[in-house]
């Protein structure tokens, strides 16, 4: 009897880890130690924007490839007592004296992407603390200072490396070349060796559970705890910025201390639109995100969906995100440097009109983008709902991983710029081309859905470049139309296009990679690195999802 009780716990307590859920809060983050530290907030009283402060810096810790004040996001923010959904823009700008010709060669064609994104030239304005600061005077209930407590603390205590830091910290082949990114990834114990294609052979990057500590970003974050986003923009932080990119020895960049006094974040408005009964909202421009997911699945709801057929459903997305990933280059830009009516292209008939030209039984040769099979890894995405019903749904990115690879005040600077394009090409490009203080356009999505009674159905969001476009889209498809969970949703294989080659990760269905390739695709395999974290509300129950390719971890009160 007493075996027989023992082993119904068990399972039941099997049952409820593996459908975790709640009814007060919770959050969703790619890495345990954030996630611990949000609940901590949630708990003690605080918002959704709240919990959004403290996971943030706590994540510029702990996941310093991904994202950071060095860099910067977007936020989208439904503030539940007044019904009112708001969009933070925190993308980084061009400095005042860049120019576009830094960034092409001798033959007038742009350079490779890592003589563009490493050092000191590709590095934007930094966004972050500017739309942090300002979601806080909207939403805030904790004060600002004690939102930075968990991590100075942990500055000052250190973490222990994971797994995921310490493979990218060994893989990356720029990191070592910057004294202060050097002596904090790398342990001492082997020579410095100048001759750059043997160094590599020659360092010994921090181990996975090493301590990591950093004082120096602790220090930081002291000061901007007490004077807010300025004494980041200003003072001691922002001339030790500006000083280490003007002085660095590879690639000097051009980055003034008037750049960093003259930033603002910005309040827009969300790009919504309706997808079967349901309202969803994500990114407007300076992000394509919004506006591409919008685009896609209003395309495919002139389709049948359903977990019947899957494999033709995602040759049909395949084929509406060319024709997305088209518009996005053909028209996207910083909405403040131009004046395209993108609404014109996500009316039901331009998209019917779109629909009709896919067919079941065939693929359309679109030339889209032309960086094959790069798969970034690093942004970032976390989901927040706090016990007011706030939701936040954050994502936010240094670029590439550890971005331009270049250290200030213990934190790293982002390599944005590099999201730039530098030359108009078939009339593609024009309204992302390089300008001072410019946005470079985006592909974050941070997104919100809501069903047809106004509540929140879904929160979701990923990192990974140009394809965080299409895991959304994936995510969402499989929660609305397969009738995934949304751990199901999360953990189902991701797919992307580059060019004229779809992407699939390596442990997708043989049967996909045999329709497709029936249809007339070129497969390529890769590992397909999300970090889709999110949750959704069914019967006012919230069911959190957090991505296992990362480190991600869902908590609930």
């Amino acid at each position: 009897m007493f075996k027989s009780t023992i082993k119904i716990f068990f399972f039941l307590f099997l049952f409820l880890i593996k459908n975790a859920y709640a009814n007060n809060f919770a959050i969703s983050t790619s890495h345990p130690i954030a996630t611990k530290v949000g609940k901590n907030i949630l708990h003690n009283g605080g918002s959704a924007i709240d919990a959004v402060i403290g996971v943030q810096m706590v994540l510029n810790l702990v996941e310093p490839q991904s994202s950071g004040i060095g860099g910067g996001g977007f936020l989208l923010y439904f503030d539940k007592k007044n019904s009112k959904l708001s969009f933070y823009d925190g993308r980084e700008t061009a400095p005042n004296n860049i120019k576009k010709e830094f960034f092409l060669n001798e033959f007038g064609d742009q350079k490779k992407f890592y003589e563009i994104a490493v050092g000191g030239q590709a590095i934007g304005v930094p966004g972050l603390l500017s739309m942090l600061e300002i979601a806080h005077k909207d939403h805030g209930l904790l004060q600002w200072e004690e939102l930075f407590t968990p991590a100075i603390k942990l500055s000052e205590n250190g973490f222990k490396i994971s797994s995921r830091l310490h493979k990218l910290i060994k893989r990356d082949s720029y990191l070592y070349l910057f004294p202060e990114s050097k002596k904090y990834f790398y342990n001492k114990n082997k020579k410095y060796i100048k001759l750059i294609p043997k160094m590599k052979d020659e360092i010994d990057p921090k181990k996975k559970n090493q301590i990591l500590k950093n004082p120096k970003f602790g220090e930081t974050l002291k000061i901007i705890a007490k004077k807010k986003s300025k004494g980041f923009y200003e003072g001691a932080i922002a001339k030790e910025m500006v000083n280490k990119i003007k002085k660095t020895h590879i690639k000097k960049g051009v980055l003034e201390l008037e750049d960093l006094k003259n930033y603002k974040a910005k309040k827009r408005s969300p790009l919504c639109g309706k997808y079967r009964k349901f309202r969803v909202c994500s990114a407007a421009p300076p992000s394509a995100g919004g506006f591409s997911i919008l685009q896609i699945l209003g395309i495919m709801e002139e389709f049948d969906l359903s977990k019947k057929n899957i494999n033709e459903n995602i040759h049909l997305i395949i084929e509406a995100s060319k024709y997305s990933y088209n518009d996005r280059y053909r028209y996207l830009g910083d909405p403040d440097f131009s004046n395209i009516k993108i609404n014109n292209f996500l009316e039901k008939e331009y998209l019917k009109k779109i629909s009709s030209k896919i067919k079941n039984d065939k693929q359309v040769k679109y030339n889209i983008y032309k960086n094959s099979f790069f798969i970034p890894k690093s942004t970032t995405h976390f989901s927040i709902i706090d016990k007011y019903g706030n939701v936040a749904s954050v994502t936010s990115s240094i670029e590439n991983a550890f971005g331009s690879r270049l250290m200030a005040n213990g934190f790293l600077l982002n390599n944005q710029l590099s999201d730039f394009n530098f030359k108009i090409e078939n009339d593609l490009y024009k309204n992302n081309i390089i300008e001072a203080n410019k946005k470079p356009l985006s592909s974050m999505s941070p997104t919100i859905i809501f069903d047809e009674n106004d509540n929140v159905k879904m929160v979701i969001g990923s990192p990974g470049g140009k394809s965080i476009i299409m895991y959304v889209v994936k995510t969402i498809i499989a929660v609305l139309d397969w009738k995934m969970n949304i751990q199901e949703a999360v953990d189902f294989p991701n797919f992307s296009i580059s060019n004229n080659k779809v992407i699939i990760e390596k442990n997708s269905d043989k049967k996909l990679k045999k329709y497709l390739m029936y249809k007339g695709h070129e497969i390529v395999e890769k590992n397909l690195t999300s970090g889709l974290n999110g949750f959704e509300i069914k019967n006012k129950t919230i069911y959190g999802a957090a991505d296992k390719r990362r480190s991600g971890l869902v908590l609930y009160n």
